[in-house]
């Protein structure tokens, strides 16, 4: 009987570094874990994407996981967001070849293995920090017109080439526009005009539309006659009719009908991930108000309630559809607008609390404060000697000159820590001079 229990406790023992990688986020987290194969798939996509590489006896990395999985929430689903857990034989080629000296490192991929990958140094690990780094820097491959005038002149230059406008009425080009122009760079000319009143709608030939309605001209190659695109205004719909045009052999008319019989019917977790997104939407607005009566007079006044009215749905611009109800009365889950977790970072910065948020003026003495790591940061056994900001791997110990909290970087072995994270355990070097 106790050989069986030992022998239960040995498999338990082994298998729980594989346990650890799976729970280093959480079931819901829109961030994907991947393998090195999983890796060159993400990186043959035209696609900016970030990963973070992390190790899951971190603690740094796990700090960062509420904050890196609302950025994902944030970014979804126009920029993939991905994590890989260096602590994995398996994954520890990939990480190495990657230049990880230390834990979390979290990277940005503008253009799939097509171009440089950059290394988020943007201070605070924060989910307004990695949101902005990520869209920011997606790459621009969109000729933005100023004026109506100047459309046509481009749609005469570019006359051998597939051609695609959108007329916006938004002040800033939508990501997901740039996100496409991005995907299909080298195979189709996408162009954007602010119609800020409907004005160029009508010069061009078109109603003048909506408040905030977007409209996508496609001018097939070989004619400067614009067809509008008929279907919804998303991400995989309009992939999909960019698809169809690339690839020559469809009948424009006949793929423009079939786009636009597509019904918007979107299922239990695409509307649980408007909600969240939704009610994160409604927590940020909190950095434009000088306190906390100014921002419960606007939420009560309706401040961010046509957050989708606005900005559509996950992945859509313009106007969105009329959803039909899934399974359920999917509209009464819609009024239903839990809090997610992480509900206090916008640009400004808000420091959280248990039960609420902290306005941006009380932000800085707090963040001040987190700084230095907490113990049980980032050790499993082991020694360990420390610095603010991250740890090492146990191979790097450095010798202890003083007592510090346990478990903040190690797995088991002597531990050194240096600011920005934990280092991978093959990097051992015991310098005496570096505390």
């Amino acid at each position: 009987m106790l050989s069986g229990q030992l022998q239960l406790l040995a498999l338990t023992l082994a298998l729980a570094p594989s346990f650890a990688s799976a729970a280093i986020f959480p079931k819901d987290s829109l961030v994907k874990m991947i393998d090195s194969k999983g890796f060159k798939k993400a990186m043959k996509a035209n696609q900016t994407s970030m990963v973070a590489f992390v190790a899951p006896w971190c603690g740094h990395c796990q700090r960062m996981v509420p904050e890196y999985s609302k950025a994902a929430l944030g970014l979804h689903p126009l920029l993939p967001v991905y994590a890989v857990d260096c602590d994995a034989n398996e994954n520890k080629r990939l990480c190495a070849d990657q230049g990880v000296k230390g834990f979390p490192t979290v990277k940005l991929f503008p253009r799939g293995d097509r171009l440089g990958s950059m290394v988020y140094e943007s201070g605070e690990r924060t989910a307004s920090g990695f949101f902005y780094w990520a869209s920011r820097r997606v790459p621009n491959a969109v000729s933005k017109f100023y004026k109506v005038e100047d459309i046509q002149p481009w749609v005469e230059k570019t006359n051998d080439k597939n051609r695609v406008l959108l007329l916006t009425k938004d002040k800033k080009v939508p990501l997901l526009w740039k996100v496409l122009g991005n995907k299909y760079k080298d195979q189709l000319e996408l162009g954007t005009h602010r119609d800020r009143k409907g004005k160029s709608s009508v010069a061009l030939g078109f109603e003048a539309g909506g408040k905030k309605e977007a409209k996508v001209l496609v001018y097939p190659a070989g004619s400067n006659k614009p067809v509008r695109y008929e279907g919804i205004n998303k991400l995989d719909s309009l992939s999909k009719f960019f698809d169809s045009i690339i690839d020559g052999t469809a009948d424009l008319k006949a793929i423009n009908e079939e786009a636009k019989a597509e019904e918007f019917i979107p299922d239990e977790k695409e509307l649980e991930i408007e909600r969240q997104q939704e009610a994160q939407r409604i927590a940020l607005a909190h950095g434009g108000f000088a306190d906390l009566i100014d921002f419960e007079k606007a939420v009560k006044e309706g401040a961010g309630a046509d957050y989708h009215d606005v900005h559509g749905y996950p992945g859509m611009m313009g106007t969105p559809p009329v959803k039909k109800e899934a399974a359920g009365d999917a509209n009464q889950v819609v009024m239903e607008q839990p809090a997610v977790a992480g509900d206090c970072s916008p640009p400004g910065g808000l420091s959280e609390k248990t039960g609420g948020c902290k306005p941006p003026s009380e932000a800085a003495a707090e963040e001040k404060r987190e700084e230095t790591p907490a113990a049980g940061d980032c050790s499993p056994p082991g020694g360990l000697s420390q610095k603010a900001g991250g740890c090492k791997p146990p191979a790097e110990a450095a010798p202890e000159v003083k007592k510090e909290a346990a478990g903040d970087c190690s797995p088991p072995g002597a531990l050194g820590v240096k600011s920005g994270g934990c280092k991978p355990p093959s990097e051992a070097a015991p310098p005496k001079d570096e505390l």
